[in-house]
């Protein structure tokens, strides 16, 4: 096998050591940034329509994060992903499978189940969609090393036909030194930015969130979060443990509502109606899902009280009002805003404080 992957890593990519002549001028002419250009949107691969609104969560040159506790059904839901794929339409009646012509094919990546297991997943996913295994391939790398992985998933995605989408059920298997370690996240970051952009493919991952938070595992969760065009997360619901939820963590796009689905006594995931609890749950959105009145609203809320607040308490405020509009946001999200409040003028830097430029109160 080590003759085998020492093959694939010459001919895929250069090997460590090895020297390559280039001509930085010439690289940099070649990534320029015409700002006369007129650039076509990145086709999408996958969409979701929920609540009245397409989402496009998933495009071409991007990659995209699962996230969750174990046994959250992460599986399970990234088979529905691959099923949508297989059908190249509908599943679901809200989930939708708009790759272009010529990039309809999927590849399937698990490091971690036995044989026996991952065969499973396979053919639930055929189920799901009732067609037969003419456009996607599977592989199980459970067997090799972090290393090997990654130098035949980089083999394979280069050397496949009509590639649109990829997925990884197991991004920390990946990793020889171990989700914290900077160098190696960065790198294989790098190489997820490398592959979608040369070969125009959508990626889909997973990684577990902490045990004691919601926030991915380690380096490499940051990394990845910070550079991935969405993040969904999963989580069985508090109190109907038979249920899981799916939520648009973050987008680049225009997020979808939550949704959730169970698994039935055929071990199929289905779509099922969200528990009652959850129907009154504060929703997480991004500054762009909210009309701007609202955002007038609040903000004209908080400066009437404090016409000159300071950076920390601006955000912990926005915070909070939002929270009264049923409307949830987390440290970091409410720091988002008030970045989008800069970025759309509406609020200025006054010495150690902020201005509301439309105060009209």
């Amino acid at each position: 096998m080590e003759a085998d992957l020492k093959e694939i890593k010459l001919n895929s990519i250069p090997t460590e050591g090895t020297k390559v002549e280039f001509d930085p001028a010439e690289i940099l002419r070649s990534v320029e940034v015409d700002p006369y250009a007129e650039i076509d949107k990145p086709p999408t691969a996958i969409e979701i329509h929920t609540g009245g609104k397409v989402a496009p969560i998933m495009t071409l040159d991007n990659f995209t994060m699962f996230i969750g506790k174990a046994k959250s059904k992460k599986t399970f839901l990234l088979t529905v992903f691959l099923a949508v794929v297989i059908i190249g339409g509908w599943i679901w009646d809200f989930i939708k499978c708009v790759l272009p012509a010529g990039k309809n094919f999927a590849l399937y990546f698990d490091s971690e189940q036995s044989p026996y297991d991952l065969n499973r997943v396979i053919k639930r996913a055929l189920k799901l969609a009732g067609r037969d295994a003419v456009n996607f391939k599977a592989y199980g790398l459970r067997k090799f090393k972090p290393s090997e992985r990654l130098a035949l998933i980089e083999y394979a995605i280069y050397n496949t036909p009509n590639l649109g989408i990829v997925f990884i059920d197991g991004i920390r298997d990946l990793l020889s030194k171990g989700i914290n370690d900077e160098e190696e996240a960065t790198e294989l970051t790098s190489k997820f930015l490398k592959w979608t952009a040369e070969l125009n493919i959508h990626i889909v991952t997973v990684l577990h969130q902490n045990k004691t938070d919601q926030n991915a595992r380690g380096v490499i969760g940051t990394e990845m979060l910070n550079k991935a065009e969405t993040t969904i997360s999963i989580k069985v619901d508090d109190h109907d443990k038979d249920t899981s939820i799916v939520s648009c963590e973050m987008s680049r796009n225009i997020g979808f509502e939550d949704f959730a689905f169970r698994i039935n006594e055929h071990g199929m995931p289905e779509p099922c109606d969200m528990p009652e609890n959850e129907t009154c749950k504060p929703k997480t959105v991004n500054p762009d899902q909210v009309n701007d009145e609202t955002h007038f609203t609040v903000l004209a809320e908080i400066f009437k009280t404090n016409p000159n607040p300071k950076y920390r308490e601006l955000w912990q405020t926005i915070k909070v009002v939002f929270g009264t509009y049923q409307t949830r946001l987390g440290d970091n999200k409410a720091k988002d805003f008030l970045a989008y409040y800069q970025q759309q003028e509406w609020i200025s830097k006054n010495g150690t404080g902020y201005k509301y430029e439309r105060a009209i109160f």
